[in-house]
């Protein structure tokens, strides 16, 4: 069982040296050629599927407003965001991708699929049985990381 213990924790180790700074781990390579950051292509991607306000994108990244406005500002200087004032209420400001910023956001939306399906190929490796207590594990683990057990 030790030898199980440190397989955890090296593998824990691996994921956060991978996402280290990103907020995610994906698989695929980008392939825009326009250097942005994991948050940055993340950020594109939501706006694509929704109007959202410098507080909803720190909300749904679960990341500080001055990383979300950093972020923000470097997108909207590279012309990939145009900040829109709410017709209501003109102290809200909404984001909306600009063409150039559509394709990008669209690849990173393939990363999200391509990710989600290298992890089903991972789990149709087990039996129904074993994805069972594997199911029970990640809820244990989660629950540890977060304290509540």
């Amino acid at each position: 069982m030790k030898e199980l213990e440190n397989s955890i924790d090296t593998l824990v180790n691996k994921i956060l040296l991978k996402a280290e700074n990103q907020h995610e781990l994906l698989f695929g390579v980008c392939e825009s050629g326009v250097k942005l950051t994991n948050t940055q292509e993340h950020i594109l991607m939501l706006l694509s599927q929704e109007r959202l306000t410098n507080s909803d994108l720190a909300k749904k990244l679960n990341v500080s407003q001055a990383a979300i406005t950093k972020a923000i500002k470097s997108l909207l200087t590279r012309d990939l965001l145009a900040a829109k004032k709410d017709t209501v209420d003109a102290r809200v400001t909404y984001f909306e991708l600009t063409e150039s910023a559509k394709p990008i956001a669209s690849e990173h939306s393939h990363h999200h699929t391509k990710t989600l399906s290298v992890y089903r190929s991972l789990i149709d490796e087990f039996s129904d049985a074993d994805q069972e207590v594997i199911e029970r594990f990640l809820d244990s683990f989660s629950k540890k990381l977060e304290g509540e057990i």
